[in-house]
C-alpha cells in the first residue's frame, strides 16, 4: 500500500490459546468465504467462512480465530453446531477431540452485522459500492482480514482462497484470484473467485460495485497472463492512457525479479486506496484520468506482487520488506521505462527528505532500524521511504550483476512464505559468496546515518592517495567494510572512478588515475544513502542556482567561459576547532562544501539558510540573544575562520549571503550571549584569505565593512600592487595567474584602525 494520513493507533493486546500466540497454535490452509448479503444502504454484511485448519505444533484442543465487531451466530463442525465463545475480537471453539498435526478440520462460521472499518483499512461502503483495505494504519495489529471474516490474522499464516460473493444486479463483485464463474438467482448474481496461491489475510479482497472491465492480456516470461482492470463506467475511456505503461512496467519487473508470481493481474477502483491485495489492487477513484499522472502509484502496488505478496515481511516492525522495496521499485521503472538517470531527482529529493524528517515529529519521531520499527509507525517514513533509499544501496553495494540474479534467487527461496531481515541477511551472504554482515549492521540493524567524507588527498610518483573519513548521524558506532566510489575529474571535466573500502574512522587508498586530476569527490553518482545531500551544476550563463536539498541559493553574476560546480550538504557536525574560542558553539547538525573546476571563471555570491522551526537547525539556535554568524575553511589543514556576510531574516530563520563564493567549507555557528567583546578586540578577524596555498585565485574578506587600502606585496617587502577599498565592500579577489610562485602578503590598512597582515602561498 501507499502510506497516506496521519496515523492514530489502538493497542490490542496478545491473543493466544494456552498461551501460545493464535498462528503458533492453529495452521489455516484454506478461506472460503461466502458474503451471501452486501447492504449499502445499511451498511451491513452476513454470511459464513469455511475455515480449513489443522493444527501447527502438537495436540489441538481447540481453535481460537479473530473476529472484530461482526455478531456471531453459530459454529459448525460437519453441518453439526459445536459450542463456541465469542468476545467481539476473538472466537474460541472446543475440539472435544484433539487434532493431531497432518489432521484437519473445518469450522463453518456464520456472522452478520456492521464490519469494522477505521479511517483507512477495514471493510467499507461508499455510495452503492463496498470493499475491504486488508491493513489498517490505527489498527495495533494493522492486520484487518478480521474485519470481515473469522481468520488467523497476521503477516505469516497463509492460505489458498475462495469467495462466494452475492451482489444485487447490475453490481459486480470483484475478488483475488481468478473468476470461477458467476451464477444468477433472480435479481442478485453470485461470483466464485478462487485464489489458488497463498497469501496471508490482509491480501484477501473484495469490492463490490456497478463496475465495467477493461481486459487485456501481459505475454509474461513463462505464460500469458490476463489483466482485468475494473472501473466505474465514468472512468472506462480513461483507462488505456492511464496504463499505457502498464506492459512495460511488468515487462521491467519480470526482468529483474522473475515471472509475475500469481495467475492475474488486477486493479479495482474503490474510494480510497492504494492497496497491494493480490491480483486485485485497490486503486483510488481520481488515480484513472487518462494521463500517466498516478502510474508511479500502480507501479509501487504492482512491486507489491513480489515483495509483500510472493514474500511476506515476518513482523510489523520489518515493513521495509514489503514497503521499502516497493519505494525502490518506483526508481526501477523509471529507470527501465525512462532510461537511465529518469530516477534521480526523484532519489535525491527522498534522501533529502529522509535526512531532514524521516527522525522529526513531522515524520516517525525518532531514528529507528529499518527491522525494529515500532508499530505505532510501522506505515512511515523509516519503512517506506528509509527502506527504498536503503535498498537502492544495496543495489549499489554488491552491484547489478550480482544484485539482481541473487534477490530473483532469494525470492524463489521465499516464495508464498514469510522472511525477515535476517533471512535475507543470510541468503545473500550465501549466495554471493560474500559476508554480508557488515552492510546489514551499518544499513539495516542500526538506526541513523553513516557519513563519509574526503580528508584530504596526497601525490606522489603520479599516484594518488585518498582519505576517507568515516562519521555518523544520529548513531555513536562507526562500521567497516563500507564500499564507496571515489571520482577524479580532471580539468576537462573528464570523469574516473574506483572503489575503496572505509572501515573504522579513516581509510586510505592509493589510486593510479589515467590523468592528472583537479577534483576528487565521492559517490558522484548517488549510489549510497549515506547522510549526504549534493547536486552538480555545469554553469556556462549567469544564472540563480535555488538548490532545495542542500539549503543553499548560488547567484551566479558573470561568467567567463564556464565551470563545473558541486555543491554538498554534510548531514553531520564540521569537525571541530583545534583552537576553541570562548563562547563560540559549531552546529553540531550539519555543515556544506563548495567545490568544482574553473571556479576562477564565476562571479557569484551565495545565501546558506537557516531555520530552527523546521528541525534544521534547532540544536543550534537556543537563545535568542545568541547571534548567529558563518564559519569558512579553505580545507581541513585549515582552522575555521568568522566570513563576513550579511544576514537576512531574524534569529531563527533567514540566510546568511557571501558576497564571493569560494571553494571550501561553511558551517553556522553562534556567538553565545557575552561574546561582543571578545569579537571587537580580536582585530585578526579584519582580514581573511583563502585558499592557502592558491593557485589562480585569493579571495579577499573584509569583516569590518571599513574603508581602506590593500596592499600586495612580494616576499621582499615589494609593493606589487595597492587597491583603495571604500567602506562597505567585504569581498574581493585577487588574481594570481601571472604571478610567479613563492611567498607573498597582503595588508590591509583600515583608515581609523590597525594594519593587519597576512601571507599567502602562491603554488604553480
Amino acid at each position: 500500500m501507499k502510506k497516506t494520513g496521519v496515523l492514530l493507533f489502538l493497542l490490542a493486546g496478545i491473543l493466544s490459546v494456552s498461551g501460545q500466540a493464535i498462528s503458533d497454535s492453529v495452521d489455516v490452509t484454506h478461506y472460503a468465504i461466502h458474503l451471501d448479503e452486501i447492504n449499502t444502504g445499511a451498511g451491513t454484511i452476513s454470511g459464513h467462512t469455511e475455515v480449513h485448519l489443522t493444527s501447527a505444533d502438537g495436540l489441538l484442543t481447540g481453535a481460537a480465530l479473530q473476529l472484530t465487531t461482526l455478531e456471531v451466530d453459530s459454529v459448525k463442525i460437519d453441518g453439526a453446531p459445536v459450542p463456541f465463545t465469542y468476545n467481539g475480537a476473538l472466537i474460541r471453539v472446543p475440539f472435544n477431540e484433539g487434532i493431531m498435526p497432518g489432521e484437519a478440520v473445518t469450522l463453518d462460521i456464520y456472522y452478520h452485522g456492521a464490519p469494522f472499518s477505521e479511517v483507512w483499512g477495514g471493510f467499507h461502503f461508499a455510495g452503492n459500492n463496498a470493499f475491504n483495505l486488508g491493513v489498517g494504519f490505527e489498527s495495533i495489529p494493522h492486520n484487518l482480514g478480521k474485519a470481515w471474516f473469522p481468520c488467523v490474522d497476521d503477516f505469516t499464516d497463509r492460505a489458498t482462497y475462495e469467495f462466494y460473493v452475492t451482489a444485487d444486479n447490475p453490481k459486480v463483485a470483484v475478488c483475488g484470484g481468478v473468476l470461477q464463474g458467476q451464477y444468477e438467482n433472480g435479481d442478485k448474481t453470485t461470483f466464485h473467485w478462487q485464489m489458488e496461491q497463498s497469501i496471508p489475510t490482509y491480501l484477501a479482497s473484495v469490492a463490490i460495485g456497478e463496475y465495467e472491465l477493461y481486459e487485456d492480456t501481459f505475454e509474461g516470461t513463462e505464460q500469458d497472463i490476463p489483466i482485468q482492470i475494473w472501473v466505474r463506467p465514468q472512468e472506462l475511456a480513461a483507462v488505456e492512457g492511464s496504463f499505457v505503461n502498464l506492459h512495460d512496467i511488468l515487462t521491467v519487473y519480470e526482468e529483474r525479479w522473475g515471472p509475475y508470481p500469481f495467475s492475474r493481474i488486477g486493479l479495482v477502483s474503490t474510494s480510497k486506496g492504494a492497496m497491494e491485495h493480490a491480483t486485485n489492487i485497490a486503486y483510488p477513484y481520481g488515480t484513472i484520468n487518462g494521463n500517466t499522472t498516478y502510474e508511479w502509484l500502480y507501479a509501487h502496488e504492482l512491486a507489491h506482487m513480489w515483495f509483500g505478496n510472493k514474500i511476506t515481511c515476518a513482523s510489523a516492525q520489518e515493513m521495509w520488506l514489503n514497503e521499502g522495496w516497493a519505494v525502490f521499485n518506483e526508481f526501477l521503472f523509471r529507470e527501465g521505462i525512462y532510461g537511465p538517470g529518469s530516477w534521480e531527482e526523484e532519489y535525491n529529493d527522498l534522501h533529502n527528505e529522509v535526512l531532514h524528517f524521516a527522525h522529526t515529529p513531522s515524520g516517525d519521531g525518532d531514528y529507528y532500524a529499518l527491522n525494529d520499527v515500532p508499530q505505532e509507525v510501522t506505515y512511515g517514513s523509516t519503512s517506506y521511504d528509509k527502506g527504498g533509499i536503503v535498498v537502492h544501496t544495496l543495489r549499489n553495494y554488491l552491484g547489478d550483476e550480482t544484485f539482481f540474479p541473487a534477490m530473483q534467487a532469494f525470492l524463489t527461496e521465499y516464495a508464498y512464505q514469510p522472511a525477515s531481515s535476517e533471512d535475507l541477511m543470510n541468503f545473500l551472504s550465501q549466495e554471493t559468496g560474500r559476508d554480508m554482515t557488515p552492510f546489514f549492521q551499518n544499513w539495516v540493524f542500526t538506526p541513523g546515518f553513516p557519513h563519509f567524507e574526503i580528508d584530504s588527498v596526497t601525490e606522489a610518483g603520479g599516484s594518488h592517495r585518498v582519505f576517507v573519513q568515516q562519521k555518523s548521524k544520529a548513531r555513536e558506532v562507526l562500521f567497516d567494510d563500507n564500499i564507496i566510489e571515489v571520482f577524479f575529474m580532471d580539468e576537462a571535466w573528464q570523469l574516473w572512478s574506483d572503489t575503496m573500502s572505509v572501515s573504522g574512522a579513516q581509510s586510505d587508498k592509493v589510486f593510479e588515475v589515467p590523468f592528472a586530476p583537479v577534483m576528487t569527490m565521492l559517490d558522484f553518482e548517488n549510489l549510497m544513502a549515506d547522510a549526504t545531500t549534493d547536486e552538480e551544476h555545469i554553469i556556462t550563463a549567469p544564472t540563480t542556482i535555488n538548490s532545495t536539498n542542500t539549503s543553499v541559493v548560488i547567484d551566479v553574476e558573470a561568467v567567463s567561459d564556464s565551470a563545473f560546480l558541486r555543491v554538498t550538504h554534510h548531514w553531520a557536525a564540521p569537525d571541530t576547532m583545534d583552537t576553541p574560542v570562548e563562547h563560540l558553539r559549531l552546529s553540531d547538525y550539519r555543515y556544506w562544501l563548495i567545490d568544482g573546476v574553473d571556479m576562477d571563471q564565476l562571479t557569484a555570491s551565495c545565501r546558506f539558510y537557516y531555520n530552527k522551526n523546521n528541525y534544521l537547525d534547532h540544536t543550534l539556535l537556543l537563545d535568542e540573544e545568541d547571534e548567529i554568524t558563518l564559519l569558512y575553511r579553505p580545507d581541513q589543514y585549515t582552522e575555521w575562520q568568522e566570513i563576513a556576510h550579511n544576514q537576512i531574516g531574524p534569529a531563527s530563520i533567514g540566510y546568511l549571503e557571501i558576497d564571493v563564493l569560494a571553494e571550501g567549507e561553511y558551517t553556522l555557528a553562534v556567538w553565545e550571549d557575552g561574546a561582543t567583546n571578545i569579537r571587537e578586540e580580536d582585530s585578526s578577524q579584519e582580514l581573511l584569505t583563502w585558499p592557502n596555498p592558491a593557485k589562480d585565485l585569493v579571495t579577499i574578506s573584509l569583516t569590518q565593512n571599513k574603508a581602506g587600502v590593500l596592499q600586495f606585496l612580494d616576499q621582499n617587502g615589494k609593493t606589487i600592487s595597492r587597491q583603495n577599498i571604500p567602506a562597505g565592500r567585504s569581498h574581493l579577489r585577487w588574481n594570481t595567474k601571472e604571478i610567479a610562485a613563492g611567498i607573498y602578503f597582503i595588508q590591509w590598512i583600515p583608515a581609523d584602525g590597525k594594519t593587519t597582515t597576512k601571507k599567502v602561498i602562491i603554488r604553480k
